[in-house]
């Protein structure tokens, strides 16, 4: 039986605070927040610096090996987006970057909108003809998840509809971004098998939908593709590692040092 998600977030913020709390931590006592985000953080970067992921810790040009210089482009907008205090969110940005401009995808597919900063910088750092598909709930209708989803997947879904704008909006590189909607758990892929190029899972972070999104990843990628996930290793509450590590005995999966990003080439 499923436990409350409010009660497993109080529970797994008390333990990350026990775990990783220290005397500096202390000072952060009349901001929660932070100092949940702090602790969270180290055991993070403790796991990431430690080897302690369970999956080999390799950066993009390990991959995919280049000669020369790569030259990615990054964009800001109000929101701030991937560009956190927290660093590692910017690890991941850059690195899917550079995996759009070392494997130059011409279809990529998406899960999880949000404010389209992803899918913005997926249209950015490949070439012209790219598609890029991003998929999120419907805006217009409070249609509820068919799996199970995490406080902080409600919380998302919830700024996701109260947003007015995404921020790829009224850009040059609109017109090659297409917006489509529906739950991933009951969405038709049927249109994309084994077209994708490059695929990216940054949906709902329950084990169920992270495992759900993949199995319908792998339809729609063919040999040679990339699928990537995001927040992989972080210790709130998500399913993410669990289904990673539980796939990466079927499937090599790497992630990059120091952040929270996962992929592999579908072989």
């Amino acid at each position: 039986m499923r436990v409350h998600p409010i009660l497993t977030a109080g529970v797994v913020a008390a333990r990350n605070v026990l775990l990783g709390g220290n005397a500096v931590s202390l000072s952060l006592l009349k901001n929660p927040k932070k100092m949940v985000g702090y602790v969270t953080e180290c055991l993070f970067l403790y796991k990431a610096l430690g080897s302690k992921r369970g999956i080999p810790s390799r950066n993009v040009f390990e991959v995919f090996p280049c000669q020369g210089e790569v030259t990615i482009k990054l964009a800001d907008f109000e929101g701030g987006g991937w560009f956190r205090p927290i660093a590692s969110y910017t690890a991941d940005l850059v690195s899917l970057c550079l995996i759009c401009k070392l494997t130059r995808p011409t279809v990529v597919f998406e899960i999880g909108t949000l404010r389209g900063s992803s899918a913005l910088h997926f249209a950015l750092n490949t070439p012209d003809e790219t598609v890029v598909y991003t998929l999120d709930f419907p805006k217009a209708r409070e249609e509820r998840p068919g799996l199970y989803t995490t406080i902080t997947d409600n919380l998302h879904i919830a700024a996701y509809r109260s947003s007015e704008a995404l921020c790829f909006e009224d850009t040059p590189i609109a017109p090659r971004i297409r917006c489509l909607f529906g739950d991933s758990a009951k969405f038709d892929f049927s249109e994309f098998h084994g077209k994708v190029d490059f695929f990216f899972i940054d949906g709902a972070h329950s084990y169920e939908y992270a495992r759900s999104d993949t199995l319908n990843a792998l339809k729609c990628c063919h040999k040679g593709s990339v699928i990537a996930w995001h927040d992989f290793g972080r210790v709130g509450v998500n399913g993410v590692s669990r289904w990673i590590l539980e796939l990466s005995k079927e499937h090599e999966i790497c992630s990059i040092p120091g952040g929270s990003l996962a992929f592999m080439v579908v072989n």
